[in-house]
């Protein structure tokens, strides 16, 4: 298969859509837009189920698959209060090798996010999650790179929502912090800052943000209720809203790390040691995508790649 070709099928196929499609195509809104997502394409923002359905049986080939890249936290004795991720908003390029590599008019696209109880799927007995993040988009047909969209999910919500008045643009460093309370408490918080691109470190010369949003929340919807014992920074490779059989082609970001950590219950801080160290694998698009690792405990570093090479 050509990598054309296949780079038209990941980003536009659906079921019944001829594999002959020469190019793609800006999708049509599938839900009214809210007021910070005024993109031509969203990512489906679902949390992996634990076991296939027909809207999504297709977007893993095999088991040893996976659209996830990171690091996991577990800590089943242990109960978070906040969770914090600090990286800079990588550009969205076409990638240089693999099937997908080098279509100038090929859509690509990368999640980057922080979570509660949003990777091990049935490992939080309440069954709820929560998680924020930035997706970057490439579209071809468009000019090129388009406007980051920044998001949050909570507990019970089937799909992200979008932070009104909360922008960012490529290399803005941005921090995302988690309020997971306890469990006495009714509402989680979600707290998103943008230091903007002259800034190093938040913690330099007393940076404050250009601009931020805070977000609450209730800890509790539909059932859904959080356990507060994962923390996770993750790369991901989803779908295209209104496209679920096919994780998206994903972007060349060259790299991103998340400054990272987390605060428990008692008011102690906690490192990333033992964190499982997860990448994104996807045999139609070569294979492994991205490169993880732990960095001293402090930081979640994934470059991406192609193959194992």
């Amino acid at each position: 298969m050509k990598p054309t070709t296949l780079l038209t099928l990941l980003a536009t196929a659906t079921a019944g859509t001829s594999a002959a499609a020469t190019r793609p195509l800006p999708l049509a809104p599938t839900r009214p837009r809210d007021a910070a997502a005024q993109h031509p394409h969203r990512l489906l923002h679902t949390l992996t189920p634990a076991a296939p359905s027909t809207a999504n049986f297709r977007v893993l080939a095999a088991a040893t698959e996976s659209t996830k890249g990171g690091a996991v936290l577990t800590l089943p004795n242990s109960k978070l209060s906040t969770i914090h991720a600090t990286l800079r908003v990588p550009e969205a390029k076409i990638p240089t090798a693999g099937p997908t590599a080098n279509n100038p008019v090929g859509v690509y696209a990368a999640s980057f996010w922080v979570g509660a109880d949003a990777v091990v799927t049935g490992a939080c007995a309440g069954g709820g999650a929560l998680r924020a993040g930035v997706d970057i988009f490439y579209d071809g047909t468009l000019g090129g790179v388009q406007r980051p969209f920044v998001w949050y999910q909570g507990p019970g919500q089937g799909s992200e929502t979008g932070f009104a008045g909360f922008e960012v643009a490529a290399g803005d460093l941005v921090r995302f912090k988690l309020e997971v309370g306890s469990e006495e408490g009714g509402e989680v918080v979600v707290v998103a800052e943008n230091f903007g691109g002259n800034v190093t470190c938040v913690k330099d010369n007393g940076a404050v943000p250009v601009s931020s949003v805070r977000q609450v929340l209730p800890a509790s919807v539909g059932g859904k209720t959080l356990c507060r014992g994962e923390a996770a920074w993750v790369v991901e490779d989803f779908p295209l809203e209104g496209l679920p059989d096919f994780p998206v082609a994903l972007a060349n970001f060259t790299s991103v790390a998340f400054g990272a950590g987390v605060t428990l219950e008692d008011g102690s801080e906690r490192d990333l040691a033992g964190a499982e160290v997860l990448d994104v694998r996807l045999e139609a698009q070569g294979g492994r995508l991205t490169s993880c690792e732990v960095v001293d405990g402090k930081k979640v570093k994934c470059a991406r790649v192609v193959g194992d090479s």
